[in-house]
């Protein structure tokens, strides 16, 4: 696991992460969710503008993995630097009973952490309509929910939501985190079931974080395979 960064060194970090942005000729775009701004329009691909969706592209990975009981997931990669997100059909209730009765009170209180190697402890709060679980939940609760339509589970989107946000924090794309403007982070992953098949036609997940605060902001599936 690589070492975890400072406070002190965040600044850096997202000097360099923007300077790699600039070599790989990224241009920075305003998705169409308004706290998230995600990096669109690489030369290799066509940007458009879809609901939450931003930009196309292609991206490759095969990989199994598992989803335990306390709402960690593990997945395997090809050789290529991409790590998958793999929902497992059968599983527990995610994020569960006790912590969903704390969010009824109390809006920082924690649904999850990730430990990451670009930020270090990075965690999903209860939140607020503007990040966290509680915007996610009013803002791509359809969403995830339509990654799991046609595929025979009984899990619900926050299974799928929560394996997909720690694969894609944990173990990212290569490339990534990008600098995504506003102090703000991108991550993302491909998205597959446990039987090797992928979510049609969302088979991406994006993850915005702030990097001062080290809190997600949202998590939605997308088409992009790319921040």
């Amino acid at each position: 696991m690589p070492a975890k960064r400072s406070r002190s060194t965040l600044t850096g970090v997202a000097a360099a992460v923007a300077a790699v942005v600039v070599i790989g000729g990224f241009a920075l775009t305003n998705a169409r969710e308004g706290d998230d701004a995600v990096l669109s329009a690489a030369p290799s691909a066509t940007a458009t503008d879809t609901a939450d969706h931003d930009g196309t592209g292609t991206g490759t990975g095969t990989g199994a993995g598992t989803d335990t009981a306390d709402g960690t997931s593990t997945s395997t990669g090809t050789d290529t630097g991409t790590s998958v997100a793999v929902i497992a059909r059968q599983g527990p209730d995610l994020p569960g009973a006790p912590v969903l009765d704390r969010c009824g009170s109390d809006g920082r209180a924690s649904v999850a952490r990730y430990d990451t190697a670009a930020l270090g402890d990075v965690v999903l709060q209860c939140g607020t309509s503007a990040q966290g679980y509680e915007h996610i939940r009013v803002r791509h609760t359809r969403d995830w929910q339509g990654v799991l339509s046609g595929h025979t589970t009984q899990r619900d989107w926050d299974d799928a939501m929560l394996t997909a946000v720690r694969t894609a924090l944990t173990n990212p794309q290569k490339g990534l985190p990008v600098d995504a403007g506003d102090g703000k982070v991108c991550y993302a992953a491909p998205v597959r079931f446990d039987d090797g098949s992928a979510p049609s036609p969302d088979g991406f997940v994006k993850v915005i974080v702030s990097a001062t605060t080290d809190r997600v902001i949202t998590a939605y599936p997308t088409r992009d395979s790319d921040c």
